[in-house]
């Protein structure tokens, strides 16, 4: 057997082991009694409940600052993808609603919500609670993260002037409607639970 042959073999060897052994770059989150990965999802679900976008994040890195920064951008995008996917939605409902027939305009009106929403970064994005802990040189950090679902009422408005005659139409439509119950639910929780920390409940 060549020298080639034989350190390829020793290498699989050691990963396979490695494998084996659970051994990773990535912590699992549960192992830590230290670890908020539970209270953070916890919360990220009721807010969910309440009508709100929200997510977690996890990154390690030896930098502290490096560690929170990606956990951060990591929860952003899972929350583009939620926006993105809570568009697509609308867009299906309300086509179902008006008829096959007024789907090019329905799609334009959409496709420029879509486009709207990749050209920036997303507004509103609130850090609700970022944690981390140290250890053998390596921080691990824990965002999560809060998006107000009327980012995408602020991002159809913004497009009402091009694709007008659909957008009212929208504005009148049940899909339309059930945004904004979504939209006055969560607003009523973040009162409620304001009121909460302020009366020290």
């Amino acid at each position: 057997m060549d020298i080639l042959k034989w350190s390829l073999l020793v290498s699989l060897a050691v990963c396979l082991t490695l494998g084996l052994m659970g051994c990773s770059s990535t912590p699992d989150p549960k192992d830590s009694e230290d670890s908020p990965f539970g209270p953070f999802q916890e919360k990220a679900n009721e807010i969910i409940d309440a009508g709100g976008m929200a997510a977690m994040g996890i990154a390690e890195s030896e930098s502290i600052h490096v560690a929170m920064t990606k956990a951060k951008e990591r929860v952003r995008t899972e929350i583009v993808h939620s926006v993105e996917s809570k568009i697509d939605s609308l867009r299906k409902d309300f086509i179902e609603e008006v008829g096959e027939g007024q789907g090019a305009e329905v799609n334009a009106l959409f496709s420029a919500v879509s486009k709207n929403l990749a050209s920036r970064e997303l507004k509103g994005t609130v850090a609700k609670d970022v944690k981390y802990f140290t250890k053998d040189g390596i921080t691990t950090a824990y965002a999560l993260m809060v998006q107000d679902p009327k980012v995408v009422l602020d991002i159809l408005e913004e497009e009402k002037n091009t694709n007008a005659h659909i957008y009212t139409r929208f504005r009148a439509a049940e899909a339309f409607k059930e945004l904004n119950a979504e939209v006055e639910k969560y607003e009523e929780n973040e009162k409620k639970l304001l009121q909460e920390f302020q009366s020290g409940s």
